[in-house]
């Protein structure tokens, strides 16, 4: 009589290893399930950053854009200030050379008032020369004038007419005259009627010797 041989298929080591298989799925799937959510997350994340790379490109486009303004600006900045400093040095070269102008204007201002001043002087000099000879030279042409029948009038500023009569006999009231410049020490006759060949000579001899008497004496001779 055989006897059946009992087979031991170890069920339980068997169920054991089906167990973890199953965890092994179990795990399996929540690896998937977590590597599913972190590429989602991944791909999220790329979006952001690819937004915020097209948004930094644009700011960065537009800051060029900004820049190359800028330069712009700073070049018509700096020829506006290069302008202006040429014109200020133009005008500094302008101021210096009306400066100088007017410095050598109020130099020949100064120059012309002690001219002036000195002229000035030099007449008001004569003036008083020629007052104090007049003064003392009138009493006496009062008598020459009595004596050789002239008269004298002041004809303008330093001229005199000396007017004579009794010079025709046959007409004593018909009148002869010069008028002479006293103004200047160089006397001169501006007008003589009737006129007289010898009047520069008699002038001149009057300028030398000074001695005025004897000219009106050789005038009425003259005459």
């Amino acid at each position: 009589m055989y006897s059946v041989q009992t087979i031991n298929f170890n069920y339980e080591e068997l169920r054991k290893k089906l167990d973890s298989f199953e965890d092994i799925n179990s795990y399996v799937d929540n690896v998937k399930k977590t590597l599913i959510l972190k590429k989602q997350q991944w791909q999220n994340t790329l979006a952001s950053e690819k937004s915020n790379i097209t948004r930094h490109n644009e700011e960065i486009k537009s800051f060029e854009k900004n820049q190359k303004s800028l330069i712009a600006t700073l070049d018509r900045e700096k020829k506006e200030i290069h302008k202006l400093q040429t014109e200020v040095s133009n005008l500094k070269i302008d101021e210096n050379t009306i400066i100088e102008r007017k410095n050598f204007l109020v130099m020949q201002i100064d120059a012309m008032k002690k001219e002036i001043q000195k002229q000035r002087d030099s007449i008001v000099g004569k003036q008083i020369s020629l007052e104090a000879q007049l003064s003392k030279n009138e009493p006496e042409l009062k008598r020459f004038a009595d004596r050789l029948a002239f008269t004298m009038e002041g004809a303008r500023d330093d001229a005199i007419i000396f007017t004579f009569t009794c010079i025709y006999e046959n007409d004593s009231s018909q009148p002869c005259s010069f008028t002479l410049d006293v103004g200047e020490s160089i006397y001169t006759v501006l007008e003589c009627n009737p006129p007289l060949d010898q009047i520069e000579e008699l002038v001149t001899q009057l300028n030398e010797s000074r001695d005025f008497y004897t000219f009106v004496k050789r005038m009425r001779q003259a005459f």
